[in-house]
Formats: C-alpha cells, sequence, structure tokens
C-alpha cells in the first residue's frame, strides 16, 4: 500500500535475564536497549507481531479505533503491546500493564503492505517485493521531523530505537477494511513490512507517562500521551 500511518507510544518490556549497567530505583521506568532481545526475540520480531496482533482485533473493539477500549483486548503472549489510535493528532491513552510483563510501545510507526488496488504499487523491475516496500516506509517516516520522546518527562533519543522489519505476512480481520485508512487491506493474507520508531520498557507499579510529539509528513503537528500503570 501507500504507507499507513499509525501513531503509537511507548512501551515497557520487564524481562528475567535481562540486564542493565547499574540497578534502577523500583520506581522508575527503564528503556531497554534497541538491541536487547525480549523472550527470545528481537524488538524488530515483536514489532512484526505488534502488527499482526493489531490487525487480528475487531473493527468495533479495536483500540486503532475506540480510543477508550481495554488495550489488553486480546493479548496474551510474553509481550504487552500498547496500542496505537488512528483517530486523532492529538490524544491521552491510559492502558493497564500486567505486573512484570514486558511491554512494546510503537511511538511512530508505518506498514507499507501488499497487494493494493493501484495496479502501479509494484516493485521496479528487477527489485524486491521486501526492497520496494522497505524503500517506501523508510522514505515516509523520513519526512517527519521534529519528533520527540519523553519518559516521566525525561528526555529520550528515540533516533536510537528506530526498527524496521524484513518482509512479513499477515491477515486483517475483515472488518478494519475500509475502517483503517489503509486502501491495500483486503482480509486476505498480505505482505508487509513495517519501519518506525519503539520503546521497550521495564516498568514499576507507576503510573508512567510517555508524551510523543512532532511533524507529520503532511506537514501537521501531532501530539500524544500514554500513560502506563501495572495492574496490583
Amino acid at each position: 500500500m501507500k504507507p499507513t500511518v499509525l501513531v503509537i507510544l511507548c512501551a515497557a518490556f520487564a524481562l528475567s535475564g535481562c540486564t542493565s549497567a547499574e540497578p534502577e530505583p523500583a520506581d522508575e521506568a527503564v528503556v531497554m536497549a534497541p538491541d536487547e532481545p525480549i523472550a527470545g526475540k528481537s524488538i524488530g520480531a515483536w514489532t512484526e507481531e505488534w502488527w499482526r496482533w493489531t490487525f487480528g482485533v475487531p473493527a468495533a473493539q479495536n483500540p486503532e479505533l475506540v480510543l477508550d477500549q481495554d488495550c489488553g483486548i486480546g493479548q496474551d503472549g510474553s509481550v504487552f503491546f500498547v496500542p496505537a489510535y488512528d483517530g486523532a493528532k492529538t490524544y491521552r491513552r491510559t492502558c493497564v500493564i500486567p505486573k512484570g510483563k514486558p511491554v512494546l510501545v510503537p511511538l511512530w510507526v508505518i506498514i507499507n503492505d501488499h497487494p493494493c488496488p493501484d495496479p502501479t504499487f509494484e516493485p521496479a523491475a528487477g527489485q524486491s517485493l521486501e526492497d520496494f516496500l522497505r524503500q517506501g516506509a523508510i522514505d515516509y517516516n523520513d519526512m517527519v521531523t521534529g519528533l520527540e520522546v519523553t519518559l516521566d518527562g525525561a528526555s529520550v533519543d528515540v533516533h536510537a530505537h528506530r526498527h524496521t522489519t524484513g518482509l512479513f505476512e499477515f491477515q486483517a480481520e475483515q472488518s478494519l477494511v475500509g475502517a483503517l485508512p489503509d486502501p491495500c487491506l483486503n482480509g486476505m493474507s498480505q505482505s508487509g513490512v513495517g519501519d518506525g520508531y519503539w520503546l521497550a520498557l521495564t516498568l514499576s507499579e507507576g503510573p508512567h507517562e510517555v508524551r510523543v510529539t512532532g511533524v507529520d509528513p503532511s506537514k501537521e503537528a501531532f501530539d500524544h500521551t500514554y500513560v502506563l500503570s501495572t495492574a496490583p
């Protein structure tokens, strides 16, 4: 497709075996290193699972479309996915995270998927589908300007947390076709490449606040806040 924008914010990952240079105070949220594996997978691999989860929730209950929907709908995996919201440029979302579970939050992310109704949306001669979709996703996100992220008021070097996937397969739930702003979704098996900025965090009880601001490729400002707390 032409890239679909899903702005998403902050993540928290808590994992046995994860290490940091120094012990962190118990009341802090900790940003994991971008190359640190989580439950045996890279963060990039977890972003693919995040897209599959997002596209698997029916439209009426999908947090991408319903701001006050429970963030945990349809989740029972090793990592908690903080959902995006596609209904406004400015929003505030609250999520309750299972205690001790790693969390993944996309800050600004897109997926470029195929096939699409547009017959011209195809790789050039000799170009692989993966390269075609990857380049489109990266070029689109490179047009985002002024991207800034804070975690509990402290600045995060967001550009150290960019992840681009390889080519992966997904299938959108049929009710999402026409509901999400992705003209390529067709409810059948499709290929995609994701690109964007993600945080993996470990969380104390909280609440913790992740705020993401910037200017999108259409030159419109966005301001997204995620309030993350752990379940008692």
